[in-house]
């Protein structure tokens, strides 16, 4: 009767190719029984060292031609005996069946609507682009906001937190319901919650907040610092409807959202001018002359239109 030590001698020779037909089918057959009795007891070191075995064995067979079966049979037995090593187990499936990473852009003038592998539904505004796996695994779901905005509802899992990764800042959920904008035409970047509870950080977890609905974190794109504000949450879906929305926000970033909706240029005839703040909302019906005079107002300045490109100045 063979016993433990003689099937691990046996793994190892069946692992380098050297083990005969008979060895390997022996070594198969007692696999198969003890996993149906499940009666061999690991130690941890035994558990982390078959672990990597396995993994060794399966790269060593993914090459042309070669068959993977007879390797990741005994994968499979393994790890119904010792049932606990799980890291291992999605290890071999990302070697075997790998995760494939999607993309997705939106265009101007347009949103798109994507569910998630776990059943998480997100919007993206205009010319936004994300990125996220076909399946989720191990411990986090992660994607990512490569570009734009997006508004996620994320479905509750409280073993897998949802991570959304977006100019160098991490927004960590269970499950809720936000919104993050972060176009790289602005200079800050926003987070922003409707229901729900959400962390925010940056990447060098020097920076976080904790936001309830209602709140907004913003993070500046160049020095990191981050700010938590009160606003009121239907502005923060107003672009869903085709609307603009402006939180306390600066004038330049304002400038940089209406030339990117309406192809204009701005320029502004003191720098300082770009760090004036505004809080605003427009509806799609509203002209766009219509906006910039208001801008100009609640700001005491004037402006001047020559072709498409508009300077604000001081009055």
């Amino acid at each position: 009767m063979m016993d433990k030590k003689d099937a691990k001698d046996l793994l190892e020779r069946y692992e380098n190719g050297q083990g005969t037909d008979a060895e390997k089918q022996l070594l198969e057959e007692w696999f198969d029984s003890e996993a149906e009795h499940n009666e061999w007891q690991w130690t941890d070191a035994e558990a982390l060292e078959t672990g990597k075995r396995i993994k060794s064995g399966i790269d060593k067979q993914l090459l042309p031609g070669k068959n993977l079966w007879p390797i990741l049979r005994v994968a499979a037995v393994l790890f119904i005996t010792i049932g606990g090593v799980l890291l291992f187990r999605n290890e071999i499936r990302d070697v075997v069946d790998p995760v494939v990473y999607v993309e997705k852009q939106v265009g101007e003038h347009q949103q798109l609507k994507l569910t998630l592998p776990d059943g998480s539904k997100v919007l993206l505004n205009a010319q936004s682009r994300i990125r996220y796996p076909n399946r989720f695994n191990h411990h986090t779901r992660q994607v990512y906001l490569l570009e734009g905005e997006g508004y996620f509802e994320v479905k509750h899992d409280t073993k897998h937190p949802f991570i959304v990764t977006s100019k160098n800042t991490n927004t960590q959920v269970l499950g809720t319901a936000f919104n993050i904008k972060a176009y790289h035409y602005l200079s800050e970047l926003q987070v922003a919650v409707t229901r729900g509870k959400v962390s925010v950080s940056t990447s060098d977890g020097t920076k976080k907040e904790i936001l309830l609905p209602n709140e907004v974190a913003t993070v500046d794109s160049q020095n990191g610092t981050m700010l938590k504000q009160v606003i009121d949450a239907k502005t923060i879906v107003a672009w869903q409807h085709g609307n603009l929305a402006f939180n306390n926000e600066r004038l330049t970033d304002v400038c940089a959202t209406i030339a990117s909706t309406y192809h204009l240029q701005f320029k502004f005839d003191e720098p300082a001018i770009k760090d004036f703040r505004i809080t605003a909302g427009f509806v799609a019906t509203d002209r766009v002359s219509e906006i910039i005079d208001i801008l100009a107002s609640a700001n005491n300045l004037a402006y001047v239109k020559q072709g498409n490109t508009i300077t604000f100045k001081k009055r």
